[in-house]
Formats: C-alpha cells, structure tokens, sequence
C-alpha cells in the first residue's frame, strides 16, 4: 500500500490518524469546533453540509478561510454530504459541483470526501481537476443497512482506485459481531491488491471496536468525535480514542 502525505501527515496502514469532524451550523459553531477540535485532531474534517449558508458563496469563503486560519497546518477534509450519503442536505448535480468547486478553488481544503457514486455523473475528469490544485480525493463508498458480501466491498475498493482516488473509505452497517470482524478482515485482505490506504469504518455501537483498531486491520484513519458532537461516523470522544489507539501501539 502507498502512503499518502497530506502538510505533516502521513496516511499509512501504521497507527490510525484521529480524525474529528466539525458538524457546526453556524459560522461561531464551526470556529468554536474547530478551537476545540485542534487540541486532539490530527485531522479535521468539515461535514459542510451541516452549516446553513452552505449556498452563499460570500459566507462560504469566509468561513474556509477563517477555518483554515484556526487550524492552521492540520490537514482539512471538506466533506459535503448528501441525504442519500447521510448528510444533512438534498441539492442539485450542480449545486454540489458549484460547492465543492468552490472550496477546492478557495485553497483552503487539503483533502475533498466525495461518494463514490457522484463521480459516475461527474466523470472521472472532477477528479483530476481537485487534484490538479493539489487537492488529495478521498472517495467514499456508504452502506447504511448492511455490511455487504466480501465481494461486494473489494469491488467499491477497487472502483475508487480505478477512478483515480487517493485514498478509499468504506463505511457500512455490521449487523452482528461477525460483520464488524469481517469487515476488518475485508480492509486487510485489500492492501495485497488495492494500492491506495484504506479508511475502514464500521457503524454503530457493534463498530466501535473498528474505530480504535486501525493498527490492526490497516485503516489508516478514524474518527473521534468532540464531547457531546457524537454522531455515527465518530462516536468516541476523540480523547477517549487518542488513548485507546496509544493503548494499542
């Protein structure tokens, strides 16, 4: 597997980075976050989908720069998910297009999240223009309902390679004990045959375990969530995991 470095951050198959989302609605929300986030985060992602003047250009840019402005070399993840994707917001092809061509523009992201599904109505040429402004593509793969077949998982590991990605994430629903373990089993089997690093995330109260075992299985990264932030794709206090996972080194 090839390791991706992003400022200071290396993403490998070694210790999982801490990511930690900022789900703020408001631009004192998001900053407020992003204060509290920098203590522990060695990344931070931006779920934009939560803030709600998403759709203004003018605030939108102001919000970037004031939010790179505070974190000053953490890496960010811009992240604008849609409903379908279990984000907080329905918009047009364009609209996300116009967003996420936005924030790429603004150099204020270092990494762009984008489902895996999008890009086959985008083309694989969305990509290489974030790319082309030294914008890393992390495309992502959501199962809400279940935790598929093997086979299944490996081809979405094997499509986002295919289209050009930088780095993969699959995120699923385990339904018993057993899913949560063949998932991991899933994320390491695909570093023999799948170049890119792997985010690996397991959902609910049973995926718990997934997120502090990223030594393990080689996730490169997790997600940690801030105290009273938590949500299903972080929900440990990034604290808490910060020393779990040291635990586990």
């Amino acid at each position: 597997m090839m390791d991706i470095q992003v400022r200071d951050v290396r993403f490998d198959a070694g210790k999982p980075k801490i990511c930690v989302p900022i789900v703020g609605t408001t631009f004192d929300e998001i900053i407020e976050q992003a204060i509290q986030a920098k203590r522990v985060a060695e990344v931070i992602e931006w779920r934009a989908d939560y803030y709600e003047d998403i759709l203004d250009d003018e605030k939108l840019n102001t919000t970037l720069l004031a939010l790179r402005d505070e974190i000053r070399n953490i890496p960010l993840i811009f992240n604008l998910r849609m409903a379908e994707a279990g984000g907080k917001i329905e918009l047009s092809l364009n609209q996300y297009r116009h967003i996420n061509e936005f924030a790429v523009s603004s150099r204020a992201i270092d990494l762009a999240d984008v489902e895996v599904s999008i890009i086959d109505q985008l083309s694989t040429s969305f990509i290489k223009w974030m790319q082309s402004l030294d914008v890393r593509v992390i495309l992502s793969y959501y199962n809400f309902e279940e935790t598929p077949e093997d086979a299944v998982i490996l081809f979405r590991l094997n499509l986002t390679e295919h289209c050009g990605a930088d780095i993969a994430k699959i995120v699923v629903q385990p339904q018993n004990e057993a899913d949560v373990l063949r998932q991991m089993e899933i994320a390491m089997k695909a570093q023999t045959f799948v170049s890119l690093p792997i985010i690996s995330v397991s959902l609910g109260r049973l995926g718990k375990f997934s997120q502090i075992s990223g030594s393990l299985d080689g996730s490169c990264m997790t997600y940690g969530c801030l105290a009273g932030q938590s949500y299903p794709d972080a929900q440990i206090e990034a604290e808490k995991l910060a020393m779990m996972i040291n635990e586990l080194k």
